[in-house]
């Protein structure tokens, strides 16, 4: 962190630390466009937001795991987890948009990731999911109303109805309920919104538990850093505030496969 610092300091005269996740920058001004900057080009970084990062964090992938990241996008969290698997392990990276899939395959090679392999699924209409058992991790960062970035996207709130919520949660529901049978006997599961509204949030995970009692939230691990407690709630989930914490608000649970 310190060396892409020092390396973006011409172009970026305000450069602070990330308050939560360890190996963030926040840039506050730019004289020049970031994207073409020779550390962007060598992969040395990625734009992401701090909570986004301590999603990543919360899976908790390590060296040689295998990893189904269910809604991957284009691929930010992606390549967060395979940064922290140091490169060494699989990760499957699945999404409905083949072109969202595209892109997050000509972005691995720019950040030196070969260990990610793309499959286009939608969840909400294959019949049949032909994909590996006994994952070590899953995240689904599933679709979402976007409430947690309206500071990003101010005129979101103009175009979501109060029902809106309901499909959405009709759908993370959906999603969620098929992915148990994918991971191992102990493994983890890590449900993501960039949403703080209790429909998608906190609703949707004792709905889950309810009707799946092999899992349990396994609150924030010990191996977190100890700077990212304040991003938890009394329930054990990560839950972000714009205004309490400067960052999007996300909301995520990070589950624990029982048997």
């Amino acid at each position: 962190r310190a060396k892409l610092a020092k390396a973006l300091e011409d172009m970026a005269p305000q450069i602070r630390r990330s308050t939560y996740t360890p190996e963030g920058l926040l840039i506050d001004r730019l004289s020049a466009r970031l994207f073409d900057s020779q550390p962007f080009r060598e992969g040395w970084f990625q734009i992401q937001d701090e909570a986004a990062q301590a999603v990543g964090h919360l899976v908790g992938a390590r060296p040689g795991e295998t990893i189904l990241d269910a809604c991957a996008g284009l691929g930010g969290k992606t390549a967060h987890l395979a940064e922290r698997m140091l490169n060494h392990g699989q990760i499957t990276a699945v999404d409905r948009d083949n072109r969202k899939l595209q892109r997050l395959q000509t972005e691995m090679p720019r950040l030196g990731i070969d260990i990610v392999q793309t499959r286009a699924i939608d969840w909400l209409d294959d019949t049949t999911v032909d994909l590996r058992r006994g994952y070590d991790r899953i995240l689904v960062d599933a679709p979402c109303s976007g409430m947690g970035v309206l500071r990003r996207n101010p005129d979101a709130k103009w175009k979501r109805k109060p029902k809106a919520f309901k499909r959405y949660r009709s759908a993370q529901r959906k999603i969620l309920a098929l992915l148990p049978p994918f991971l191992k006997p102990g493994g983890i599961l890590v449900y993501a919104v960039c949403s703080t509204e209790p429909e998608e949030t906190a609703e949707v995970v004792q709905w889950f538990l309810k009707n799946h009692p092999q899992f349990a939230i396994d609150g924030m691990p010990s191996s977190l850093p100890s700077a990212m407690a304040p991003l938890f709630n009394s329930d054990g989930c990560l839950q972000t505030e714009v205004h309490r914490h400067g960052t999007d608000g996300f909301f995520a649970a990070r589950l624990r496969k029982l048997r």
